[in-house]
């Protein structure tokens, strides 16, 4: 009886394991996806620039076109990636550029004054972890990406 114990005891613990590994490698894809689409949308929302104040020397991005573009790419990594289903992906874009000011830079370490984009991506579902002591619903992640001369 003590060895039957043994191993159930054992067996509870080795699938435990492998339910959390399983999990926080769900978790891990998550956040790498999170992470190139972040990248993807800020560098990609610095490319609609305004000709008029470019040709004037000024870097001014148009924000319409860049929010649009951006829920453009919501949408496609929503649809595509089965990692999105059953949670909801939101967007936050901030720019950064010669007509709206560099105030608040420094909170993105950037330190100097350039134009940038800066992307905050927000995921909320349904529990990513299958184990009771375990609980993430929510994920987040944050790029910029930084016009350099």
């Amino acid at each position: 009886m003590k060895t039957f114990l043994t191993f159930l005891g054992l067996l509870v613990v080795c699938l435990s394991l492998l339910c959390f590994t399983s999990d926080m490698d769900r978790y891990a894809k998550l956040q790498l996806h999170m992470k190139a689409l972040a990248e993807e949308c800020a560098a990609g929302s610095v490319l609609f620039t305004d000709d008029e104040s470019y040709s004037q020397g000024l870097v001014v991005f148009r924000g319409s076109d860049a929010e649009d573009y951006v829920d453009f790419m919501l949408g496609k990594a929503q649809s595509d990636s089965a990692l999105f289903l059953g949670g909801s992906l939101t967007a936050e874009l901030r720019l950064f550029d010669d007509e709206k000011g560099y105030d608040g830079l420094i909170a993105y370490h950037v330190h100097q004054a350039r134009p940038c984009s800066v992307v905050r991506l927000s995921w909320s579902g349904p529990d990513l972890f299958r184990l009771p002591f375990f609980s993430l619903t929510e994920a987040s992640r944050t790029a910029v990406y930084e016009w350099v001369d």
